[in-house]
């Protein structure tokens, strides 16, 4: 039906059939629609002459934009307005507009103000609708939901505004607010745009996919136009070159194609199916709704067979590739995990016999710690395959960092497994962290192993709190000697490294032994014959380019987050740049440093490679202006930010902000105006994001700005007065202020009654979730406070008080020993240390 390429038709397709089109609705898509007065509703030219009409003026051959602004003088806002209404509402959708909701798109932007799409009764997917020029930008989420963005405004909500005229162009792009179009080209460039009943003419987008260009020739990826007129050969051509694919033809002619390639409606279930094992055998038995299928496209289906069989499919420079990747630091996965290219080091014996025992006990929980780069995932992975080896009846999942409730995705496991115990991979308990404890305790014991991983700080200052008592920890130890041979083999195979290619073989033990660092950085010292340090500086400095330099630095921090960043948002960052080069260009680049994980988000080769450019090498300035391009994507979210995106876009959000992370780059460079800059840089946009202020008053906290500090945390308990940590951070500060004072006045009693009665007040809730302990702040900060003034008989009485609590308490760790001896020791000799 459409004259295509074979290539161009493969991808349109392909596109459609996954779900991955984003649909441009100009004018033409609604002109066989009908309006209030069942008449078709009116495209620019009628519109423009009857406003012309209205006005006093003939009708004639001016734009509709021009039109518009000169009758807007004449009759007013509110004439306008009604006409809008008249005209544009009530509408009754064409069939060919009705019959394009039977298919799953990725998102609908639309420039009409109409609400034929308001009034289609069936779609296949849940709709959401967006005002482009109020609404903020919401996180896409899954193909379950359509999200239809009206980029002009909307007949129903006049009040709203609207874009026609050239000065309402020229008003939105001056103040910069644009976010949903800014939306619409990351997702111009990131999936196939089509667009249907449209010119094109649009100066915010066209400004937009220029910005995103280097060059006028670049091309952002191929998108596809579909419009009934005839175009010019010059008009072609231009369009050529910016891979526009031309279709002649209406919505009409594109919806008889899309019933031709896909007879039955691509809806998000048979999408789902079609990539995810789990989901298609809960359809075969269970009713699935929306809610449950987003939870469940993050669970996948595992067998040690699948992974070995695509093990095996590696082959000559794939594989030489992909070994080299992951012996340098790359991310493991099940694949990697079943070949041959990881070694089953002594340690993962030690590891496979505690898992094994783990699961035949059917414990809640099963979690190895270790240190960064020390081979425990790798290790971990391959005792899961071995396991699902040796124990084939064993149903084993995995689900992915990105779902929104883990407890819903064990949940839906449940409901096909009712009488099974089944093993569950999670990649890293960190991600999870927050609801962790009531997760892994919502489900009956004996159901389901839950296996992940931790570092070892993780596991002791904040994991082990939560779900210490129905865990069981392994500790994941270091490469021994008898490991060096097998690792010596893998290098020899798999790494170019020629200085080691020479050595004899005790030449070779003999270097690996040297090591005493982690795996990852041995074998690299090993390889490269110098310190692991002085690789990776230079493997730094040869990025030659500055762009492909930020990028680096941009996706390096993600890594440091443990979460990566989607590629969009990459993209996004890179096109606000003054970037001479294009950001595919830039990727190409980075190729070997920079690479997809599990998840399809970009992480830089390893943290440890990352930890180092960071802390000594980046020039500060540039880690703050990657900081600061990063948060600038999250300004377009509504606020507090972390609950308006996905689980791992939060947590990088919150990382990026993190007191500790920039405040310790700061302390070393000796730049603390220069980290200030991250907070500075959004004092306005994120003005109501609690998270925001909480960081911003505890870097102030951290470099003795405690002033200016405590009105910051005012200001994050403002914005988001259930905010624990925030309530809990002023009362610490108000106690080292009280502190700090010269005498026990009336402001100082003030400050230590505020902040005693807020942290008994926590104490008295005992958060299970938290990072604190309220009643140890109030040791540690409030008797010293009461020792400095002389108030020695309030600060007994107050030990004493405080001892008791703690012994009251049910949880104990070091941190509450330490300080219950702390005050013991006070109470009985009178020393305070």
């Amino acid at each position: 039906m459409f004259e295509l390429s074979e290539q161009d038709l493969r991808l349109l397709r392909k596109a459609v059939k996954e779900g991955k089109v984003v649909l441009l609705l100009g004018a033409g898509a609604s002109a066989t629609s009908l309006n209030g007065q069942r008449e078709n509703v009116k495209q620019s030219r009628a519109l423009a002459n009857q406003l012309a009409e209205m006005g006093g003026f003939s009708p004639g051959e001016d734009s509709l934009a021009d039109v518009v602004q000169a009758v807007m003088s004449r009759v007013g806002e509110a004439k306008i307005h009604a006409l809008f209404k008249s005209e544009y509402t009530r509408t009754t959708p064409s069939n060919e507009l009705k019959e394009l909701l039977n298919y799953s798109w990725y998102r609908i932007y639309t420039w009409n103000i109409d609400d034929t799409l308001e009034n289609i009764a069936h779609s296949v997917q849940r709709r959401r609708y967006f005002n482009g020029l109020r609404d903020q930008v919401a996180d896409y989420e899954g193909i379950e939901y359509l999200h239809i963005i009206h980029l002009h405004g909307e007949a129903l909500k006049p009040e709203h505004g609207f874009i026609f005229s050239s000065f309402d162009y020229n008003q939105r792009l001056n103040r910069n607010q644009h976010d949903w179009y800014r939306q619409a080209v990351v997702d111009y460039t990131a999936h196939v745009p089509v667009f249907i009943g449209s010119t094109l003419n649009e100066p915010i987008l066209s400004a937009e996919l220029d910005r995103a260009r280097p060059s006028e020739q670049a091309s952002l990826g191929t998108a596809f136009l579909i419009t009934p007129d005839k175009l010019s050969e010059i008009k072609k051509a231009q369009y050529a070159a910016r891979r526009i694919v031309v279709i002649e033809g209406a919505l009409k002619d594109f919806v008889n194609w899309l019933k031709q390639t896909l007879p039955d409606a691509n809806t998000p279930l048979e999408i789902n199916r079609a990539e995810n094992l789990f989901i298609d055998t809960i359809a075969k038995t269970k009713r699935i709704n929306n809610f449950d299928l987003h939870a469940a496209s993050f669970v996948i289906l595992h067998t040690w067979r699948a992974a070995k069989a695509k093990a095996d499919e590696l082959r000559g420079v794939e594989q030489q590739q992909i070994a080299r990747g992951f012996l340098e630091g790359g991310p493991v996965t099940f694949t990697i995990a079943a070949s041959d290219i990881p070694v089953w080091l002594s340690a993962t014996t030690d590891l496979y016999c505690a898992l094994e025992a783990s699961i035949e006990s059917a414990d809640r929980m099963f979690l190895v710690y270790g240190q960064s780069g020390s081979g425990k995932t790798t290790a971990l992975l391959q005792s899961l395959l071995k396991y699902s080896r040796e124990n084939e009846s064993k149903v084993f999942y995995e689900i992915r960092g990105g779902v929104r409730s883990l407890r819903q995705a064990l949940e839906l496991i449940l409901k096909i497994h009712e009488d099974e115990h089944v093993i569950v991979y999670l990649g890293d308990a960190f991600v999870f962290g927050d609801g962790l404890s009531e997760d892994v305790l919502s489900f009956p014991k004996g159901r389901i192993t839950l296996v992940t991983s931790a570092r070892t700080s993780e596991w002791r200052q904040h994991i082990e709190r939560r779900v210490g008592g129905s865990t069981t920890a392994f500790e994941f130890q270091r490469f021994v000697a008898s490991d060096f041979a097998a690792l010596i083999e893998r290098l020899l195979k798999y790494v170019p490294a020629p200085k080691f290619k020479r050595m004899t073989p005790k030449e070779r033990l003999r270097k690996l032994a040297q090591s005493q660092e982690q795996l990852l950085i041995a074998l690299k010292e090993t390889t490269a014959s110098t310190k692991f340090t002085n690789v990776i500086t230079d493997e730094y400095e040869k990025i030659r380019d500055d762009s492909a330099k930020l990028v680096f630095l941009i996706v390096g921090i993600a890594t440091l987050a443990r979460v990566g960043i989607s590629r969009a948002v990459v993209r996004e960052v890179f096109n606000s740049l003054d970037a001479l080069i294009s950001f595919d260009e830039a990727i190409l680049k980075l190729e070997g440093i920079v690479s997809e994980n599990n998840d399809g988000r970009l992480v830089a080769r390893h943290e440890l490679y990352v930890r180092h450019i960071i802390e000594n090498v980046a020039r500060f300035n540039l880690i703050v202006d990657a900081i600061v391009e990063i948060l600038r994507s999250f300004t377009k979210f509504e606020p507090p930010v972390v609950r308006s995106v996905n689980r791992l876009d939060a947590l990088l959000f919150k990382f990026l902000l993190n007191h500790n992370f920039i405040g310790d780059m700061a302390r070393r460079r000796n730049e603390v105006d220069e980290g200030l800059r991250v907070y500075r840089s959004f004092e306005i946009e994120f003005q109501l994001d609690g998270h925001f202020w909480l960081q911003y008053g505890q870097y102030q906290s951290m470099f003795g700005d405690l002033e200016q500090a405590m009105d910051s945390l005012k200001k994050s308990i403002a914005a988001y007065p259930e905010n624990i940590f925030a309530v809990h951070a002023l009362a610490d500060l108000q106690l080292r202020v009280a502190l700090e004072r010269p005498s026990y006045d009336a402001m100082t009693v003030a400050l230590l009654g505020e902040a005693v009665e807020t942290l008994e007040g926590l104490h008295a809730e005992q958060r299970s979730g938290a990072d604190f302990y309220p009643i140890v702040t109030l040791a540690e900060r409030h008797i010293p406070v009461l020792i400095k003034h002389g108030q020695k008989k309030s600060a007994r009485a107050a030990a004493q008080r405080y001892f008791n609590l703690i012994q009251a308490m049910s949880r104990t760790d070091s941190q509450i020993n330490r300080v219950k001896e702390r005050i013991f020791r006070y109470y009985t000799l009178g020393t305070w240390d």
